[in-house]
């Protein structure tokens, strides 16, 4: 959970639509991030069945070709894992689950099994996710608070080679710092290899915090990412941020105090970060709130290939 800046998220009884008038026509490939909250938040309507339906309009209705979740009991994972996987209407996802925490009791109403951790699902049938390829990095904690890990694995979008990573930083004391510039070498690493990367996440800070900078390939940064809300100007502000301006280290709030109790103002925290070389024409969207299917708002993204 963010502990300044969680959020909350969702749809009414149908799933929040875009509200970017043009959002229909946007490009693939199209993304989706979305902190789940599964180990402290109450179940949707106090129903598995109908967190799980909620969650699927979702993902179909912006036609999703990745998926990154955080927050996510082993048992939520498994409950969508199963139905998208095997789906007699509708695309098929494949899916890889990391583990980072071995149990957590907030699991249990989700199932015998609690672990929590990450998932992410990519559109296609068993086989679309190399889990050959699939590694778990365990990520520096030097405030001594929950393990955060790094969860990536190779997969194809459109029949394109991606390497997919998803990943929630703490927001204690120096563990954003660190755990920032762990998952910026990693993933630019992959890149040197000449793989397009997308990282998905909670990141617990805002946009301009200088701890983003080794991801940020702009506004100061050192990295090698765009990301997908950087282009929308009704977010630009700042002298930093000109109306002139192509992009900006900004974005819609992913976290507003009508969603959660712990939040003491709207801000951006959750991210769908591209890799510049291989993306373009990046757009960026955060759903509406709707009680109960977690604190946070979820944050639907689209690009197209550049190369």
């Amino acid at each position: 959970m963010s502990l300044l800046l969680s959020l909350g998220l969702l749809f009414a009884t149908a799933p929040a639509r875009a509200d970017e008038p043009d959002a229909r026509n946007w490009p693939h490939p199209r993304f989706v991030t979305y902190n789940v909250c599964g180990g402290v938040c109450a179940i949707y309507q106090g129903s598995k069945t109908a967190w799980r339906d909620t969650m699927i309009d979702a993902i179909d209705h912006w036609d999703a070709d990745l998926v990154t979740f955080q927050e996510m009991c082993y048992g939520q994972w498994t409950l969508l894992r199963d139905t998208l996987a095997n789906r007699a209407s509708g695309p098929a996802y494949d899916s890889v689950w990391g583990a980072a925490l071995p149990a957590n009791p907030g699991c249990q109403k989700w199932g015998s099994d609690t672990r929590y951790g990450l998932a992410t699902f990519s559109k296609g049938g068993s086989g679309t996710i190399d889990n050959g390829s699939r590694s778990v990095a365990m990520l520096p904690n030097p405030s001594g608070g929950e393990q955060r890990i790094l969860l990536c694995a190779k997969t194809t979008i459109g029949g394109r080679g991606v390497r997919a990573c998803n990943t929630h930083i703490d927001y204690r004391g120096r563990d954003p710092e660190a755990q920032i510039a762990q998952v910026a070498a990693l993933t630019r690493g992959y890149a040197a290899q000449g793989e397009p990367v997308v990282l998905g996440g909670d990141f617990n800070v805002l946009p301009k915090d200088a701890r983003l900078d080794p991801l940020y390939d702009h506004g100061g940064g050192t990295g090698i990412f765009q990301e997908v809300d950087e282009n929308d100007k009704s977010e630009f502000t700042g002298a930093d941020c000109p109306q002139s301006g192509d992009r900006c280290r900004s974005g819609e709030a992913t976290a507003e105090p009508s969603c959660s109790p712990r939040v003491s103002e709207p801000g951006k925290i959750d991210y769908v970060f591209l890799s510049a070389y291989w993306f373009t024409t990046v757009r960026g969207d955060a759903a509406a709130c709707t009680a109960g299917m977690s604190d946070h708002h979820l944050l639907r993204g689209a690009a197209a290939w550049e190369h």
